[in-house]
C-alpha cells in the first residue's frame, strides 16, 4: 500500500473494535487516506465505516498553533466512551511544532490515549506508520508469563485479501503441534483481547514488512519471533520446525508433525497427478517469492518448464502453506485442461 505514514497507520488503529482514531491533520489529508482506504474496504467486503475524529487544522492553527483543536478532537472522542483512543498526525503538527504528546498527557481520557507520532510524509511511508501503531499498543500491553501452547500473529492486515484462508492454514499447521493462537495482533482484535499479546509464547510475524514491530515486540516480552508464514510446501516443514523448536515441543512431536504433513502433502498432491510430466511456461512473477512456490510444486509433480509451452499465470500473492499451492494447482489444471 503506497501512502504516507499517516495511510498505514490509519490502516491499522481505525480498524480496531471500541477504539476511536483521532487525526490531528487538516481536513484534506484524512480525506485524502480515507479515500484509498474505503476502496480496499469495498475489495475485502469491509462495511463497518470506522470511527475517526478530525482535529482540522486550519490556516489559524497554522499560525498560531494546533494544541487546542487537538484537545477539542480528544474532547469528542472521549464523549463516545471508547476503550481506545489512537492520536495520528499529519505532517503539520510537527511542521508547527505542537506538542502533541503533552495534550495527550494532560487529557483526562490521558490512560486511554497512545499517540503516534506518525507525522505524515516527514515520518516516512506507509509501512512506518504500520509499524509505529503496532509498537506503540504493544507497549501498553503489560508484560505477562507465557501461557503454555500459544502463539501470537503479528502483522496481518486489516484490508488484506486471502488473510482469513491464510489464517486457517497457519492454524492447521500449528494444530500439529499441539499449539493454538492467541492474539492476531491486531486483526479483528477487541482492545481487551490485544491486551493478553504477552501471554503468547512465541510470535508470528505475517511477512517482512511489519518486522521491526515484531522485532520490537519479540525484545519487549522476551520471547522468539518465527519471520514469516510458510512459503509453500517445504514452507510449511521449515514452519512447523521453527514454531516447535521456539515454543519448546519435544524433537520427537516435532518429527510426528513433520512426518504428518510430508503424508498430507502427498495426499494434496495426488488429486493433481494428470499434472505429473506437464510441460508449461511460468509467467512474469506478480509478487515475490512465487516462482520459488511454483517450481518446488513443479518438482513434486515432476512438471517440465519450456519458454514454448503452454503459459501459466503465477498467482498475485504468495500461496501461503500446501493450501495456498493447493489453490494455484487448480488453477494450472484448469489451464492446461482447456488449453
Amino acid at each position: 500500500m503506497a501512502g504516507c505514514t499517516l495511510t498505514g497507520a490509519l490502516s491499522v488503529a481505525c480498524f480496531i473494535p471500541g477504539a476511536v482514531a483521532v487525526v490531528h491533520a487538516p481536513e484534506g489529508c484524512v480525506h485524502q487516506t480515507f479515500s484509498m482506504l474505503h476502496a480496499m474496504m469495498n475489495d475485502c467486503d469491509v462495511s463497518q465505516i470506522p470511527e475517526i475524529i478530525v482535529s482540522g487544522i486550519g490556516d489559524r492553527e497554522v499560525i498560531f498553533g494546533g494544541e487546542d483543536c487537538l484537545t477539542a478532537a480528544l474532547d469528542r472522542a472521549a464523549a463516545l466512551n471508547p476503550d481506545l483512543i489512537f492520536v495520528v498526525t499529519s505532517c503539520v503538527p510537527e511542521t508547527i511544532g505542537d506538542d502533541c504528546g503533552a495534550v495527550c498527557s494532560r487529557h483526562p481520557y490521558a490512560d486511554k490515549i497512545i499517540y503516534v507520532p506518525t507525522s505524515g510524509f516527514l515520518g516516512g511511508s506507509a509501512k512506518d506508520g504500520e509499524n509505529a501503531v503496532l509498537t506503540a499498543l504493544a507497549s501498553c500491553v503489560p508484560l505477562s508469563q507465557a501461557t503454555p501452547g500459544t502463539v501470537a500473529l503479528i502483522g496481518e492486515k486489516n484490508l488484506e485479501s486471502e488473510a482469513d484462508q491464510n489464517y486457517a492454514e497457519v492454524e492447521r499447521l500449528l494444530a500439529r503441534l499441539g499449539l493454538r493462537v492467541t492474539v492476531r495482533f491486531c486483526r479483528g482484535c477487541d482492545a481487551a483481547t490485544l491486551m493478553h499479546l504477552g501471554t503468547a509464547e512465541c510470535f508470528i510475524l505475517r511477512d517482512d514488512r511489519c518486522r521491526p514491530a515484531a522485532d520490537a515486540i519479540g525484545e519487549r516480552f522476551g520471547r522468539p519471533v518465527v519471520p514469516e508464514f510458510p512459503r509453500g510446501l517445504s514452507g510449511c516443514i521449515n514452519f512447523l520446525n521453527a514454531v516447535g523448536h521456539s515454543c519448546g515441543i519435544p524433537e520427537e512431536k516435532i518429527a510426528a508433525a513433520v512426518q504428518d504433513e510430508l503424508l498430507y502433502q502427498d495426499q494434496m498432491l495426488e488429486k493433481f497427478s494428470g499434472l505429473t510430466k506437464k510441460t508449461i511456461c511460468l509467467g512474469a512473477e506478480p509478487f515475490a517469492g512465487t516462482s520459488a512456490v511454483a517450481r518446488e510444486a513443479m518438482a513434486r509433480l515432476l512438471m517440465q518448464e519450456n519458454d514454448s509451452a503452454l503459459p501459466i499465470k503465477l498467482p498475485f500473492y504468495l500461496p501461503v502453506g500446501a493450501a495456498g499451492v493447493e489453490k494455484m494447482l487448480y488453477l494450472w489444471r484448469r489451464a492446461v485442461n482447456n488449453g
